[in-house]
Order: structure tokens, then sequence, then C-alpha cells
């Protein structure tokens, strides 16, 4: 095994890597000990995502939703802190990391999916900039899908909906990240710094959400 981000040997690292942070509520999207390795499990941690964890913005909504952290402890905000969102940049490591992990979990189940990840070229420019904080910002999309605290319905079972992900595959061979975080949606070009042939999609596609609209993959 090696880490996905510095493509170190990872076969003695102990942590499992959430894709999306435990304090975002996520405990069931984890990649296996060694996909990323520990060194670059707590950069991350402590430089990316703490980070955006503590924005006023996402203070408040963690608040609102009662989101703990993985301490169990709630965080707080006054209407003094504002509503601040987080560093453009910031975001954009923070999306970046997540569109690489994510392509490893889709493809946990295909042998070899280390190897090919790790050693994947076109991937390089996005490890460097998620890891490493290099080259100019990576532009994404945001919009609103539907409110925070929406109620849905599936079966007999209502729920609230924290976050989903999924990556879209254009036409023209290009992969993006779609997520929706606290009902809103990013969308991150996994492959370089633009987002036309996104752009594309939706307009081919009445400007639904890949995370809903049916799509050839």
């Amino acid at each position: 095994m090696r880490c996905l981000f510095c493509k170190a040997d990872s076969s003695t690292s102990r942590s499992v890597e959430h894709i999306v942070p435990e304090s975002l509520g996520n405990v069931e999207h984890v990649l296996p000990v060694g996909a990323v390795c520990d060194a670059c499990n707590q950069y991350f941690a402590r430089k990316v995502e703490r980070q955006l964890l503590e924005s006023p913005m996402f203070r408040l909504l963690r608040a609102d939703m009662a989101v703990p952290n993985k301490r169990g402890r709630f965080p707080a905000w006054q209407p003094a802190d504002g509503m601040e969102r987080p560093n453009y940049r910031q975001m954009g490591r923070f999306l970046a990391k997540v569109g690489l992990e994510v392509l490893a979990f889709k493809t946990l189940s295909v042998q070899g999916w280390n190897d090919e990840l790790v050693n994947l070229a076109a991937l390089d420019e996005l490890r460097r900039f998620a890891r490493y904080n290099e080259g100019p910002d990576w532009p994404f999309t945001v919009r609103t899908l539907h409110a925070v605290n929406a109620i849905f319905e599936e079966g007999d079972q209502s729920f609230e909906l924290l976050h989903e992900f999924d990556i879209l595959f254009t036409r023209s061979s290009e992969a993006y990240l779609v997520i929706s975080i606290f009902g809103v949606e990013f969308v991150i070009n996994l492959g370089g710094r633009e987002n036309d042939g996104f752009r594309r999609w939706l307009e081919e596609n009445n400007w639904a959400s890949p995370l809903y609209a049916p799509r050839a993959a």
C-alpha cells in the first residue's frame, strides 16, 4: 500500500481516513488503513480540515444541526461571530483532497486500485495542490440544492441529509467530484483547473444536480 497523496510506503500506517470529517457527521465513508499515510492524515486534519470546521459558517451550521465532533462536543457559535465562509483556497484544497479520496472509495473493490491511482500522473497536480498547497487556486462551483434542515423520506423513514457525493464523468472524459454538504453542492474538476465541461453537462441536463440526475458514466 502507498499513500494516495505523498506516494510513500504506507503499509505501517495505523489510521483510517475519513473522506468527510467526522465533525461533519461522517461515520461511514472511510478509506482503509494505509490508503492515506498517518503523516498525510494528520496534516489534512490540522492544516486543511480544522480551518474549515472552525470557520464561522461551518460552526453555525454544525451548531444548528447539532453535529458533534469526534469527541462528542458541539461547536459554539454566537451572532457576533458572523457567518464568514471558509477561505476560497482552503475550501479548494479540501475539495481536492476529498475528490481523490472519493475516487479511491469508488474503486476499492477493483484489484490494483491503489497502484492505479497512485501512479496516475493526471492526478499529480491535484495531489500537490491538496497536500503541499502548490500552484494557483483550483476553481470550483457552488450552489444551494436544498435547505440545510430539509427532511427527506425514503419508504417509511424520514431523515436529514448532512452530506452525499459522487463522481461525474463527462463525455469529454473529465472527472468531477460532486459533493453536497449541508445542502450546498460543490463541484471540482479532478483533472485540471477549469470547469467548462461541467457547465456543458449542466446545459445538456437542464441544470439538474449530477447527484440526482441520471447520467452515462
